[in-house]
């Protein structure tokens, strides 16, 4: 494939753009609009949107679309469709976590944009010819004239009148049917589908209860293994959205396979073993000497906050110590000149010491810093400082 290749499927992908029609749509019809340009099942199309959604460019993805792609002129015999207002909501706020994703600290982004424009040239390589699905109703077939009456005289014996007209009054209406009560239209027989959502649902609860049992008997069972059993769960259900994308069914996973995504995100996010020990409220310590300070600082919800200013740190060597929050703020206060080296994490906040500072999720800031006077002096100290769900912050003063 060369470059004039390349040129001209891009040019013929913007050509051939196709329409969001108006009647198959959640939102604005973007994703209906590319099922029906490359015969996909719509469902396909949208979990495609939502696991680019968590890349950070989903929506940002969505929005393009909505611009790029024309709206099928209105049909006036048509009701009118209005987009649902969660999901714009939902839209919205998607929208502005991509802004964060692209103008953070930590933007990577380009990979994934990249990969999807990459799947967007192949899938019109593949099945660009394909002709788009009819967006309005489908028009009814061409009548066929049926060649008149026979010429040819037979002997065809009189009709007998029916007994509505026993008098033989009307015999341009005895083609008629015989007056009765209306029947009803015989409802059309819908065809069975395959039971992919409740299917699906009771596979991922197995699956997860094996693997829970699995780790039970290994012994292996903690708070900390909560994310595998719900990685477990939620890779079946990604198996069955697949599968149910080519039968044409199992919808009713997508809400769950979201709400459970965001489960294990947090769990990995947010340890639940930070949850296991510590007590709940605010802890401050304010430790005056190397004997008064703890090796560890725990809380499983609250603020910690230690004042380590007026500890004596004239000798040499390192001073360490820990402190682990489930879920708040966790503040240290140390000396402008004091050597400090971080080794800082926050599942869902921010970590910072000085002017250096890495967002979250999942931020970790490792660093060595020697204080305002940049140079080796004293004891160093050696903060290993997390937090599930909070800030983590060294500040000097």
């Amino acid at each position: 494939m060369n470059r004039t290749d390349v040129h001209g499927t891009l040019r013929e992908m913007w050509e051939t753009r196709p329409a969001r029609p108006r009647d198959d749509r959640q939102v604005a019809g973007v994703a209906s609009a590319i099922a029906r340009r490359y015969d996909l099942d719509p469902v396909l199309v949208r979990i495609g949107f939502v696991a680019a959604a968590f890349t950070g460019i989903g929506a940002a993805l969505y929005i393009a679309g909505w611009i790029a792609l024309p709206e099928t002129p209105e049909d006036p015999a048509a009701p009118a469709h209005r987009p649902r207002p969660v999901l714009v909501v939902g839209l919205a706020v998607a929208a502005a976590v991509s802004i964060g994703f692209l103008f953070g600290d930590r933007g990577g982004v380009v990979v994934p944009a990249l990969a999807v424009l990459a799947l967007l040239f192949l899938l019109h390589r593949s099945r660009g010819d394909r002709v788009p699905r009819p967006v309005g109703p489908v028009a009814d077939a061409p009548t066929v004239a049926t060649p008149g009456p026979s010429l040819v005289k037979e002997d065809v014996p009189a009709p007998t009148p029916p007994a509505w007209d026993p008098l033989g009054a009307a015999p341009f209406a005895w083609d008629l049917p015989e007056p009765g009560p209306a029947q009803p239209p015989a409802r059309p027989e819908r065809p069975r589908r395959f039971p992919v959502t409740a299917v699906t649902l009771g596979l991922a609860l197995l699956a997860g209860s094996a693997t829970a049992v699995l780790l039970l008997l290994m012994g292996a069972l903690v708070a900390s293994n909560v994310p595998l059993v719900l990685g477990v769960g939620l890779g079946v259900i990604g198996a069955g959205l697949v599968v149910g994308a080519f039968l044409r069914s199992g919808r009713g996973l997508i809400p769950i396979a979201l709400l459970l995504s965001a489960l294990t995100w947090a769990a990995v996010a947010a340890p639940l073993d930070r949850w296991e020990a510590g007590g709940f409220g605010d802890l401050n310590a304010t430790p005056t000497t190397l004997a008064q300070l703890q090796p560890v600082y725990q809380r499983s919800a609250g603020d910690i906050t230690l004042d380590l200013r007026q500890l004596p740190l004239s000798g040499t060597g390192q001073v360490p110590t820990t402190a682990t929050l489930g879920a708040g703020d966790l503040t240290v206060l140390v000396p402008a000149d004091t050597d400090v080296k971080l080794n800082g994490s926050a599942g869902l906040g921010d970590v910072s010491l000085g002017g250096q500072k890495v967002s979250g999720p999942g931020a970790k800031l490792d660093v060595e810093d020697l204080g305002a006077d940049n140079a080796r002096s004293g004891q160093e100290l050696v903060l290993t400082l997390s937090t599930g769900a909070g800030d983590v912050e060294v500040r000097r003063g």
